[in-house]
């Protein structure tokens, strides 16, 4: 059964103190969204009635798809070193959809992200990863993939393997409240996406979410904590259904999962792996592309 280690959604931060340099930079960025052949539309407001700073959102639209997500905005800072309060301008990017199995939208997103990511390295602009998905995408069906939380953070609630879900073809793994979604750390969950693409083949996606204060947390040790936010999860591809349900069985029944249940219930048989070569390759790529003097594109 072939699988396969992707980036799905990648979010990132410019962080500036001169709000002409930020509006400057934003325009640029804009610039280069509206000559890759999509539609820039914005919309502007405020962010509540006691803020005097307004966030400009704008959203980079092809094929009446969105591709790439700009914010840009303003929040103050205190600067501890100096005592005193600063106002950080920022712009916010995320490009979500990176591999949705339409291979001309696929190709736009990528080298849209990859044509910005350019800009900033070329003309030395720093800017920070605030969000990334990551996933296993299986070519098999929705039911023959099992995905658990075998090592649990005991500050969250998790689903049992048994227990009622929202959806048919879609298992979360966390159990987050609505009004908590933006603040965890990490979530994951398990659906068809064959169903939720309209693809004439089978497609089952497992895709680990994590979110801007993870990387506010782990970003002196990215790579090392990438690493163990994904091996909380055993991925499985397990055909045969009497197999699999016992194997939920066997879960529901510990109420902490350790390394010898692990090995005894039999998980590692069908697990299946993160490629942190691809996941590494990727980030790398991102902080490292150039464009070329001659022609604009990158390398």
């Amino acid at each position: 059964m072939k699988y396969q280690t992707i980036v799905d959604t990648v979010a990132m931060q410019i962080d500036l103190v001169n709000i002409d340099t930020k509006d400057k930079i934003l325009q640029e960025i804009l610039s280069l969204l509206n000559s890759n052949g999509m539609h820039v539309i914005s919309k502007d407001y405020p962010v509540s009635v006691h803020s005097n700073f307004v966030i400009r959102e704008y959203q980079a639209v092809a094929n009446k798809v969105v591709v790439a997500s700009v914010r840009s905005g303003s929040y103050s800072h205190k600067d501890i070193l100096e005592n005193r309060t600063i106002t950080i301008h920022y712009i916010a990017l995320e490009f979500a959809g990176l591999v949705r199995y339409n291979n001309k939208l696929d190709v736009l997103a990528n080298n849209t992200l990859l044509t910005v990511c350019a800009y900033l390295n070329t003309r030395h602009i720093p800017f920070k990863i605030t969000g990334l998905d990551i996933a296993l995408d299986f070519f098999t069906d929705y039911s023959k993939v099992l995905a658990l939380c075998t090592k649990k953070s005991p500050t969250t609630a998790y689903y049992g393997a048994n227990e009622t879900q929202v959806f048919d073809t879609t298992t979360y793994i966390e159990k987050i409240a609505q009004n908590k979604q933006d603040s965890a750390v990490q979530k994951a969950y398990l659906y068809d996406k064959a169903i939720k693409e309209n693809l004439d083949y089978k497609l089952t996606r497992f895709e680990v979410k994590l979110q801007s204060l993870f990387f506010t947390k782990n970003r002196p040790n990215l790579f090392a904590a990438l690493m163990k936010a994904l091996n909380k999860y055993h991925v499985m591809y397990v055909p045969k259904i009497k197999e699999k349900q016992k194997l939920m069985d066997e879960y529901d029944s510990c109420s902490i999962m350790r390394q010898r249940d692990i090995k005894r219930i039999g998980f590692d048989k069908y697990r299946c792996f993160f490629d942190m070569a691809t996941i590494v390759g990727f980030i790398n790529q991102l902080y490292t592309v150039q464009e070329r003097k001659e022609n604009n594109f990158f390398t």
